[in-house]
């Protein structure tokens, strides 16, 4: 497959790009929840699995543009060769914009390994409807640091408005030119923030249409109840003020009417050593919005009522009765058109 970074729908006022990238680069990587992935040991893991693909063309890696420092940052392209572009729905994630949040990252690649290689027949079926742009590390000067910020100490994630670094010039120029139905901007709180995990979006009083408020909502409700049925507490948090648009997870669906979906967990406290539970809450809400564009969401919304179902069924049995009227936390609506795809966003908090 191949990627050109040329004009798309997106109208940044500062960005106009027309560039045609250099040709795929097949990808893997095997990430150990034990070590931390270097900028160099992941782009190694690129190579490695450009190799592994042969001329499979599942894969392919395209260096989207440079850090400050001159590191390249790699896009990840995952599909279906075999089925034309057009007729799939788009999936774009990006990861580490801070750089010491590390299970991001982690996920991500562990993802890619899984995508790249499983000759599995559900993997199957959700890669010819729906392809995957990853952006695993978009602050390779900020990671291998493991610094918040870039090389200029800039924090990437408040330049959206702007874009006066190169790392959030090449990103949003490659979101731009890949026109996804949904964004996914993944991070982790400060080592020092003990707030609980939360996916975000937004609300209806942030300035973005209804249509992508609508949208994000449904989804953002199908990744907090599949979370909730590995056992995973979520909360959800809605965007609902005026506040500048300079992150990413308010920007894009504000300013561009892209659906976003900020997904953050907590690596205060005990977190900081369950690397492998963060990764996986990642992974997770990747995967659902994934089935989600492919046309699941009746599968996930039946597996979630089947365990909201049970769940509180169980502990009204208990010596403890559940509350008059108690409902499930998380309300699954049915999309206004399924076939659209299509996904909402919610905003809120700090990233």
């Amino acid at each position: 497959m191949k990627f050109t970074l040329q004009e798309g729908p997106m109208k940044h006022p500062v960005i106009r790009i027309a560039v045609l990238l250099s040709i795929l680069v097949l990808f893997s990587a095997n990430v150990s929840a034990a070590t931390l992935t270097s900028h160099k040991k992941m782009m190694a893991q690129l190579a490695l699995l450009s190799k592994k693909d042969a001329n499979a063309g599942r894969v392919s890696v395209v260096n989207i543009g440079t850090s400050v420092k001159g590191r390249d940052i790699p896009l990840v392209i995952i599909t279906d060769p075999a089925v034309p572009e057009e007729s799939k729905k788009r999936l774009f994630i990006i990861c580490r914009q801070h750089g010491d949040e590390p299970a991001t990252t982690e996920a991500m690649l562990r993802l890619i390994s899984r995508l790249a290689v499983l000759e599995d027949q559900d993997v199957a079926d959700i890669l010819s409807k729906v392809s995957f742009y990853f952006v695993p590390m978009v602050n390779p000067d900020g990671a291998d640091a493991f610094r918040r910020k870039n090389a200029n100490g800039a924090d990437l994630n408040r330049d959206w408005i702007n874009l006066s670094q190169p790392e959030t010039r090449c990103v949003w120029a490659a979101i731009d030119a890949a026109a996804p139905d949904v964004l996914l901007d993944m991070h982790e709180l400060s080592p020092g923030n003990r707030t609980g995990d939360f996916i975000e979006s937004a609300g209806a009083l942030c300035g973005a249409t209804d249509g992508v408020v609508k949208e994000t909502t449904i989804l953002q409700n199908l990744v907090v109840g599949m979370l909730h049925t590995h056992d995973m507490a979520v909360r959800s948090v809605r965007i609902n003020d005026r506040a500048p648009a300079r992150l990413a997870h308010r920007y894009f669906p504000i300013r561009e009417g892209l659906k976003t979906l900020l997904l953050e967990t907590r690596q205060a406290g005990a977190r900081k050593y369950q690397l492998a539970y963060r990764m996986e809450l990642h992974v997770i809400g990747a995967m659902t919005v994934a089935k989600y564009l492919a046309g699941q969401q009746g599968e996930l919304e039946a597996r979630i009522a089947d365990y909201y179902a049970r769940k509180y069924n169980v502990a009204s049995r208990g010596k403890k009765p559940a509350k008059k009227n108690q409902q499930p936390p998380v309300k699954v609506e049915p999309a206004a058109d399924k076939s659209s795809g299509g996904i909402e966003i919610k905003i809120e908090q700090q990233q």
